[in-house]
């Protein structure tokens, strides 16, 4: 039987949300379920997923402190998943909304940002362009004010991050290939 009650075949379960993180990756803005039944204590379904995904031993991983509670520890270390890091700028983060979060002063160049979101909609509208978009696409989900601050020095170039927003089982990225205009 598997650590991960959810994910009764974990290599075949995990492949298929790869696939749907990738569809997300690849098409800027467009919201994608990630079916994990499992939700590790204090997250969404979503980014339970993402972890389960991406989490790998070579990439530290740094806790929000609004996320950062002894049961999601626990989660993290029976799944095998990254090693925790207090180090800043880090890599692969895993924030929440509520804490407002200065992406400049905590994320490197080209790290992997997991924001857990109120919602991937009702927000302040952003206009995606770039790779994997036809024309543009109009989202607005509801992001904190320093996000906000972050998205508005979007660098090009792919100089930026992988912003992943999850809201309960939906994930929208903002891959740092897109050009993000705030409105």
């Amino acid at each position: 039987m598997s650590l991960l009650a959810s994910l009764n075949r974990p290599v075949v379960e995990t492949q298929h949300v790869l696939r749907r993180i990738l569809k997300a990756m690849n098409e800027a803005g467009v919201t994608v379920m990630l079916p994990c039944a499992q939700r590790w204590a204090g997250l969404s379904p979503a980014a339970t997923a993402l972890l389960m995904t991406l989490s790998e031993a070579d990439t530290p991983l740094w806790l929000d402190e609004q996320l950062d509670t002894p049961a999601l520890r626990e989660c993290l270390r029976q799944a095998g998943s990254a090693p925790l890091s207090h180090q800043q700028p880090a890599g692969l983060l895993l924030l929440h909304s509520d804490s407002n979060p200065d992406l400049h002063a905590i994320a490197t160049v080209g790290a992997t940002v997991i924001l857990e979101v109120p919602a991937l909609n009702g927000g302040l509208t952003l206009r995606l362009r770039g790779p994997g978009i036809q024309e543009r696409r109009a989202v607005a989900p509801q992001l904190p004010s320093k996000v906000i601050e972050f998205l508005r020095d979007w660098p090009l170039n792919g100089q930026g991050i992988n912003l992943m927003l999850t809201c309960g089982d939906m994930l929208m990225v903002l891959p740092r290939s897109a050009q993000v205009g705030v409105c």
